[in-house]
């Protein structure tokens, strides 16, 4: 088997979007564990909800936070001397990402700019992040420590301006959607991380010939999904797919969520 390397967004994939559970795809995790294939969560989660996940699956492999904006591994895992390695209890990251002041200065500004009846996360008490996510109040304080972006939500339901999703582009910034929020942060993206990543693997393994699989459900997963050799696109609750993702040798999987991942995983192991 070619040395395989499993990148996957967490809400909604891995784990059920309403509780979190990733009873679906436990028997994928396990042999996916007894197999030493990496599994790297690459989510619009913080680095500090990752390592809670991580310690919950049994997993320490190194995983992408904040839709692409940080790669966090833990210490020894490569063999790094870069200058910008930044070191974190027990972690070493690398940013490619925005600092989050710099983040909400924008969404201020751009706030009034169009005059635009939008709540960031860091506004929110955590009850009204509990409420959005179905996080325990423990989980929704840490989920409100951002780092390198902000989630935000439309009070008015209403889409965005074109002309002010054109300005965030124009200001160096970036908007993803994801399935509860829209996120607002750097230049950065889900694609580059993985391919950072993926050359550091090479380098570790001392291999260029590596399967890279890319499992997600939204339209914040498109960047990743671009970024691997097998990609992967699991059903959402609705029992549909987002159909605005179109990618070459792109698997659509039966199941929902974790199912879907688990019934993916099974598939792409049995062709290696």
């Amino acid at each position: 088997m070619k040395k395989t390397i499993i990148f996957t967004d967490l809400d909604g994939t891995l784990m059920d979007v309403a509780d979190y559970s990733v009873a679906a795809a436990q028997a994928a995790i396990d042999k996916l564990i007894e197999l030493k294939i990496p599994i790297i969560p690459c989510t619009s989660k913080t680095h500090l909800e990752v390592i809670e996940i991580q310690k919950k699956l049994g997993l320490s492999h190194p995983f992408i936070s904040e839709n692409g904006s940080a790669i966090f591994f833990p210490a020894d895992y490569f063999n790094v001397s870069q200058i910008d390695i930044k070191n974190f209890n027990g972690y070493q990251s690398i940013v490619l990402g925005c600092e989050y002041e710099k983040v909400l200065g924008f969404f201020s500004q751009w706030r009034k700019r169009y005059n635009l009846s939008v709540t960031g996360v860091h506004e929110m008490p955590v009850e009204k992040v509990m409420e959005l996510t179905a996080l325990n109040y423990d989980e929704a304080e840490v989920a409100k420590k951002r780092f390198f972006s902000e989630p935000f939500i439309l009070n008015n339901k209403e889409v965005l301006p074109g002309e002010a999703v054109e300005d965030i582009q124009r200001n160096g910034f970036r908007l993803l959607l994801g399935n509860r929020f829209y996120h607002l942060l750097g230049n950065s993206d889900k694609g580059v991380a993985i391919r950072h990543l993926t050359e550091m693997y090479q380098k570790k393994w001392n291999s260029d010939d590596l399967v890279t699989v890319g499992i997600g459900d939204s339209m914040n997963d498109l960047e990743m999904l671009k970024a691997v050799q097998k990609p992967v696109l699991v059903k959402k609750p609705t029992g549909t797919h987002e159909r605005r993702i179109e990618i070459d040798n792109l698997l659509i999987t039966e199941g929902i969520g974790p199912a879907g991942w688990q019934e993916a995983v099974f598939k792409l192991i049995e062709l290696q």
